[in-house]
């Protein structure tokens, strides 16, 4: 068998690395890229979809405060996706494929869920050190400093977490240790490949659209686990009006519906209160509810402005850079970093962040929102460079 530096930072199983591709002549023993791996680091958090993407703010610092490093990311079948083209992780492992891993030995481990599922986990490898949350031997969660413990609290006591004022990514840099680091200065990574991007305009080219119009994208569901998210139908289809009849003869523009399998019926609902006006529907396209995520990511991609519930396209706008109005009614608006992206629009109900999935005040708190509050805040960012 042939010399190979199997500590390599660029070492990879399954094929040579990148160096000996480009230039065949080079190999283990005469290289001089060989950089040893500093330390192998796991990262668990499962779910939901929108909070695996803005937990993935952790890896430019983390990176930069452990040079040379491997990052191995244990998340769910379906957020593995997130993950593509992503410089940071060097390994996604998903749910269905972790007992494969079972035993190995790591040097850091960070949990940063609490689902019950995730937290069995951090009994299942070996590690030198530990941040966020893990199970003793009593099957007890423990938690790995103040902050950890923090966050456990809010996230068993709704009257906290309606009083909590930090952002999620402030409480994961607390977690993590960093001193002195501004949240907003360490982004949602998420990596659009050049295909992902030219299938998105392809998509508009083949609807119609002119690429050189203004692209609002609208967002407005909220599935099955947090009905009550969702902005009213009747009013998503007040805004568009709204929007279509400000911006005709000022500006060209085309409002993008978006939503998942979940919302299919609700964008259809929407659509089919336009198709009496030949005007509101010529300026109107939904993006369908059958696309894959990273297609999902890439046509959020194409907007000059996105406006969504607190789900994830909030998350995906606010990792591409997007200008976002996000609308909040029964989850806390604080918890989320916008990172001088946009705006928030709060429901003026005083029993908001009241975090119940089932209510029957009426109106309910995301009823009370404006529709002209929400256009105000597009003309605010439409204009802002």
């Amino acid at each position: 068998m042939k010399f190979y530096r199997q500590n390599c930072f660029y070492f990879k199983t399954d094929q040579p690395c990148s160096f000996h591709k480009k230039n065949i002549k080079i190999l283990c023993e005469n290289c001089e890229f060989y950089i040893p791996v500093n330390k192998k680091i796991l990262i668990i958090k499962l779910a939901a979809l929108g909070d695996v993407l803005r937990t993935t703010s952790i890896l430019k610092p983390l990176n930069k405060k452990y040079k040379n490093s491997k990052f191995f990311w244990i998340t769910s079948n379906e957020a593995v996706e997130i993950f593509q083209n992503n410089p940071y992780i060097s390994e996604v492992i998903p749910y269905c494929e972790v007992f494969n891993y079972f035993g190995k030995d790591f040097d850091i481990l960070i949990n940063l869920d609490l689902e019950q599922k995730a937290l069995e986990l951090t009994k299942k490898f070996n590690f030198r050190f530990k941040y966020g949350f893990y199970l003793n031997q009593d099957w007890e969660v423990v938690c790995s400093n103040k902050a950890a413990q923090e966050w456990f609290d809010i996230s068993h006591n709704d009257l906290l977490k309606k009083q909590n004022r930090k952002t999620y990514q402030e409480y994961l840099m607390e977690i993590l240790e960093f001193k002195n680091l501004k949240p907003s200065n360490y982004p949602i990574i998420l990596k659009l490949s050049k295909d992902e991007k030219k299938f998105a305009y392809e998509f508009l080219k083949s609807n119609g659209c002119n690429l050189k119009d203004t692209f609002i994208g609208i967002n407005l569901g909220s599935g099955d686990r947090w009905r009550k998210k969702e902005y009213p139908i009747n009013k998503t289809v007040q805004l568009i009006k709204l929007l279509i009849d400000y911006f005709n003869n000022k500006k060209n523009i085309k409002i993008l519906l978006f939503g998942g399998k979940k919302e299919f019926n609700r964008n259809l609902e929407i659509m089919n209160s336009l198709k009496n006006n030949r005007f509101y529907c010529e300026k109107v396209l939904d993006t369908g509810t059958n696309n894959t995520l990273r297609q999902f990511f890439s046509l959020i991609n194409v907007c000059d402005l996105l406006i969504a519930s607190d789900t994830l396209a909030l998350h995906v706008g606010l990792a591409l850079n997007k200008k976002v109005i996000a609308l909040f009614g029964p989850t806390s608006f604080n918890e989320i970093e916008m990172y001088g992206l946009g705006e928030k629009v709060v429901t003026p109900k005083k029993c908001k962040v009241c975090y119940r999935r089932i209510c029957n005040k009426t109106p309910d708190c995301m009823e009370l929102i404006s529709v002209k509050e929400i256009f105000n805040k597009v003309l605010k960012l439409i204009n802002k460079k």
